[in-house]
């Protein structure tokens, strides 16, 4: 799991400086592909993956790991296969390859939410929510946007309205994890929700685009208040 984790940190980082190599998504942009900024949401991800590698080299013995550390190291060797994929200009695969990398990371946070860690343990919900919840917006944007042909295709009228309706899917799906996690919602919410609050604030993009986008936004965000005010409350009377 630490090696994986090294290698999903290091290979879109170093890659293009050592080998020259670009991803070049820029080329695939669709209405619902978020804003350039946007992506600096990679920065914390990346911290939250490094931090859950030391924990785990730490404690590899530790309940939530042995509970997650397999589901981790799939998320992560996926989300390398991603980045190897678009440096080498294969995004033919990469619809098929995200997907994984988020389920997997889905699959950990899911696992993550039994016992009950403690200490430096608390740091695999927050991280795998995060990879999670950004992963599973990108999952969607980069099934549309590497369809260039057919009915479906983003610059179609169906593709456009089927990105759309498939935005607020994957809102939807966010806001179902969220109400029933138990921890490291929030990180799923902040990584979910930035990606659909920059694109419904990006003026580029059509106005009923946009619209989708910030009422899924909205969705994530009602659905996680609501979620901490009732955490609150069962803390109160608790």
């Amino acid at each position: 799991m630490v090696a994986a984790a090294g290698l999903m940190v290091l290979v879109p980082t170093l890659g293009p400086v050592i080998a020259g190599t670009e991803e070049g998504a820029e080329e695939f942009d669709t209405e619902i592909t978020p804003p350039d900024y946007a992506f600096a949401i990679w920065a914390p991800i990346f911290a939250g993956v490094a931090a859950n590698a030391i924990q785990h080299a730490v404690r590899p013995a530790a309940a939530v790991n042995r509970r997650t550390g397999w589901w981790l190291t799939a998320a992560y060797g996926a989300n390398t296969a991603w980045s190897v994929a678009a440096q080498a200009n294969r995004f033919q695969y990469t619809p098929y390859i995200l997907p994984l990398a988020a389920a997997f990371a889905g699959t950990a946070h899911r696992r993550a939410q039994a016992g009950r860690p403690h200490g430096p343990d608390r740091l695999v919900a927050p991280s795998s929510g995060l990879l999670f919840g950004w992963t599973s917006v990108a999952s969607v944007v980069n099934v549309f946007a590497t369809r260039r042909r057919g009915r479906f295709a983003p610059t179609t009228r169906s593709g456009r309205t089927a990105a759309r309706l498939a935005v607020l899917g994957a809102a939807a799906a966010l806001g179902t994890t969220i109400a029933t996690s138990r921890r490291g919602y929030t990180p799923i919410a902040v990584a979910g929700g930035w990606a659909l609050a920059t694109s419904a604030a990006n003026r580029e993009r059509p106005v009923r685009t946009r619209v989708f986008n910030a009422t899924g936004a909205a969705l994530i965000v009602g659905t996680t208040a609501i979620r901490l005010w009732t955490d609150r409350r069962c803390r109160h009377r608790a």
